[in-house]
């Protein structure tokens, strides 16, 4: 092995080491999107042009602007020759104009070759997916004969010949009225809004090809699950799960919920429909489980058939690409394979984070102290790899402390580096599922170990953290709900039981506090692990704290306390801290309220009533900390129009006035005169609603049901007058004990008399997002929803449902 400048010849082929930025796009590029007819262009170019907030460009309204009639017209009037030649004109043309700023649909279904040489002339300076769903919707969806679908189909697989993304568009029922019938005193519709997770999904795909992802994450909150990327935090776990094993599964994926921090996608066979598989594999995973994906193409699957070099060399590398176009978070790249192979992958990575591997097998595999291994390192190191993971057989010699020595000459290397992951195997699997603390691979318990799988052993995450729990390198730590009026907490019980699913050994309690010595008193316990905060502490706490997320500083409101127990004042350290007891004086607050009240908004929220900045008016009953929560999560919605509703005027009027001045500092009214508020006070609950706005879309009830020692309890109904929008709306009501307030029961005598328009959203089912984004903040794991949410139910069934005022 030779240095040639900044390349390395390697068995006399030249592999390159500069960070090659081919498939990364500037950041104001047009998104282009190809697919054939009925594959959901439109509607997701809808949402990457809200998301990115560009202009939607589509081909169709740019044909009828350029020729004065629609394609149709055109076909009929000019025949196909001519059509195909216009459309080529029409597409040069508006791509040409439009190359920044826009999301552009393409109508490509009916492909010519003019038409494809056009598009590929964009593939080194634009973002082009490809958009295709499956074929049993398809056939549903346009309703044609089996020939016909079956044509355009072949025809539509020619798209990834000149696109470097491609997106399946899974199937998304969302708005299709799901109802709450598991008990007869929950709210009659918990969801109406359409493509609430096809929406997230292609967000965060968008969010990927730009670069986006770790930004908006960091930005929003350091401590969120997907600000600290899995490499970088301690304990965490991959989930290994084969292609062999997807095929043949038969139960839903969902239920393998929080497998663990990534999951490594293994392809171990090659049926004649892989590339489709894969893509309807990949869609899945994001959908059901949202965690990072590692996309590793197998070299030597067992019970495969053995295949050339040059057959391997050759399938292998188009199904990385493929990988790669579909926007997986990490791909596995063997750096032992052709140089060529591996020098194409690195080329080509756009975002995508390349883990280096190195495979040590057989007996006599030098051990962990020879230099071949930072060598090893340090090659993948120069070839621009993100993490490095090396995997050495070992039948009998396991001594861990030969490879700590190893991993300290790693650490002591100068900055910045590739992260290192490095462990032992043998037949049975990795030897020890703890040696290094970083993507150790893990099955499930739900999945029996396949005869194919060659790093896995019996180990699962929670197994994993259990053992990690009984050495002593994570401890016990104490949670808490904290605040007057906490005793019908359903926190509590769903914590808890996210415990369990982890094998953590932590506690969560609702604790009742009155005054500021007893919060002290407790968060300076050396067993202190977080505490979600209630009223009366959620505004008056903030000076208490060292840190703030930009979130509760915009609130001016805290719900979520974090002690800081990292060495430096990194953020790594303090995240990887958690988990971890000891005495400490400094603590973080954050607040989760708002995100839990935008999650619910989001799923009611019918299509006749989505957000429109200029239009949208909503309305928020209260002034305390909740109050606040809900105005931000409304603005964050894009709703620029809020009044404030609460009995207090002076309390409403002070809240209007933090927003307001918050709006004018971030140009959220954008060239408005400075006088125009974003946040308004009703005085009376007997005024008309103001003539110059659209009756509320959106209405929160942010006011306790019981009473505190200065404050009764509120019996609170709205007002007809602030009730007539033509379309209805969303009704939150964050109070859930008893959960049929007032409010609710108003809400429900109106859909019962016919205006089905109005969705209830109950407080229990925003307290289940809000102990959910808790728990996450708080443990620094992926909280398992179906559980938690299951959870809640149960226990609310059990402990207050008994009590409620029945219909």
């Amino acid at each position: 092995m030779a240095m040639i400048g900044s390349s390395i010849i390697t068995d006399g082929l030249l592999m390159p080491t500069s960070r090659v930025k081919r498939r990364v796009f500037p950041a104001d590029s047009s998104v282009i999107l190809v697919g054939c007819r009925g594959a959901g262009k439109r509607t997701l170019g809808f949402i990457a042009a809200k998301h990115l907030g560009r202009r939607l460009v589509t081909e169709e309204h740019y044909f009828e602007q350029s020729t004065g009639c629609s394609r149709a017209v055109f076909l009929q009037k000019y025949g196909r020759e001519t059509f195909n030649q216009q459309m080529a004109i029409v597409l040069a043309r508006m791509l040409k104009l439009n190359q920044a700023h826009c999301v552009i649909e393409c109508g490509t279904g009916t492909l010519s070759p003019d038409m494809e040489e056009i598009i590929k002339a964009y593939v080194e300076t634009n973002p082009i997916i490809y958009i295709h769903r499956d074929k049993e919707d398809l056939y549903k969806l346009l309703n044609l004969p089996v020939v016909d679908a079956e044509r355009l189909l072949i025809t539509d697989q020619r798209h990834r010949e000149f696109s470097n993304f491609e997106y399946f568009n899974l199937f998304d029922p969302s708005g299709e009225g799901r109802k709450t019938e598991d008990c007869s005193l929950r709210s009659a519709t918990t969801s109406t809004a359409r493509l609430v997770e096809a929406k997230q999904d292609f967000r965060n795909f968008i969010d990927h090809i730009f670069g986006h992802s770790l930004t908006r994450s960091w930005v929003s909150n350091p401590f969120s699950m997907k600000a600290i990327p899995p490499e970088y935090r301690s304990y965490t776990y991959v989930f290994c799960l084969r292609l062999s094993t997807v095929i043949n599964l038969d139960i839903d994926l969902g239920i393998l919920e929080a497998p663990g921090e990534a999951i490594e996608f293994i392809v171990d066979t090659w049926p004649s429909n892989v590339f489709d598989l894969i893509a309807t594999n990949v869609a899945m995973i994001r959908r059901k489980l949202d965690i990072p994906i590692i996309y590793n193409v197998e070299e030597n699957p067992r019970e495969e058939r053995k295949r050339s070099i040059e057959e391997k060399d050759t399938f292998d590398l188009e199904l990385m690409l493929h990988g790669l176009r579909l926007g997986v978070e990490y791909l596995s790249l063997d750096l032992e394979r052709t140089p060529g192979l591996v020098s194409r992958i690195l080329s080509m990575r756009g975002r995508t984070k390349i883990i280096g591997n190195y495979i040590v097998k057989g007996f006599g595999a030098p051990k962990w102290t020879d230099d071949i291994y930072v060598e090893r390192y340090l090659l993948a190191q120069r070839l621009g790899c993100h993490v490095v993971r090396i995997a050495r057989f070992s039948a009998v010699d396991r001594a861990d402390d030969l490879r700590q020595i190893f991993m300290d000459r790693i650490h002591a290397l100068p900055e910045p580096k590739p992260c290192i992951v490095a462990y032992d195997f043998s037949v049975f699997g990795v030897v020890l599922p703890f040696q290094g603390d970083t993507l150790n691979p893990v099955g499930h318990d739900a999945l029996e170990k396949s005869s194919r799988e060659q790093m896995v052993g019996v180990s699962t995450t929670r197994g994993t953290l259990r053992d990690v729990f009984r050495k002593g390198w994570l401890q016990p730590l104490n949670f808490y709900t904290l605040g007057s009026n906490v005793y019908y907490s359903a926190s509590p019980s769903m914590h808890r039981a996210a415990y369990e699913h982890y094998m953590m050994p932590h506690t969560f309690d609702a604790r009742r506090c009155t005054s500021f010595d007893e919060i002290d008193r407790i968060r300076r316990e050396p067993g202190f692990g977080g505490a979600s905060l209630a009223a009366p502490f959620k505004v008056a706490i903030m000076s208490r704290l060292d840190h703030l997320s930009t979130h509760a500083v915009a609130i001016g409101a805290v719900n979520t306390l974090l002690p800081l127990r990292g060495d430096t004042d990194s953020i790594f350290d303090h995240a990887n801290a958690r988990n971890r007891a000891g005495s400490t004086n400094k603590f973080y607050g954050d607040n989760t309220d708002w995100s839990s009240i935008v999650t619910c908004l989001r799923r009611a929220i019918s299509p006749r009533n989505s957000v429109q900045p200029s239009r949208t008016t909503a309305l928020v009953i209260g002034a305390g900390g909740m109050a606040r929560a809900a105005i931000y999560a409304l603005i964050k919605l894009g709703c620029k129009m809020v009044f404030i509703y609460n009995r207090t005027r002076t309390k409403a009027e002070d809240v209007a006035a933090h927003f307001n001045i918050y709006a004018r500092e971030q140009s959220l009214l954008g060239h408005q005169s400075q006088r125009e508020q974003i946040c308004r006070v009703i005085g009376s609950a007997s005024d008309p609603w103001p003539e110059a706005y659209q009756q509320p879309t959106m209405i929160i009830s942010c006011i306790p049901a019981f009473g505190t020692d200065d404050t009764p309890a509120v019996d609170f109904r709205m007002p007809l007058q602030w009730l007539q929008s033509p379309t209805g709306g969303a009704v939150i009501e964050l109070a859930y004990e008893p959960l049929i307030t007032p409010l609710v029961d108003q809400i429900r005598k109106i859909r019962e008399e016919g205006n089905t328009s109005w969705v209830i959203v109950d407080g229990l089912e925003v307290v289940g997002e809000m102990a959910m984004e808790a728990f996450e903040l708080m443990t620094g794991r992926k909280a398992p929803r179906r559980l938690m949410r299951r959870i809640c139910n149960e226990t609310w069934e059990k402990t207050s449902a008994p009590f409620q005022a029945q219909r």
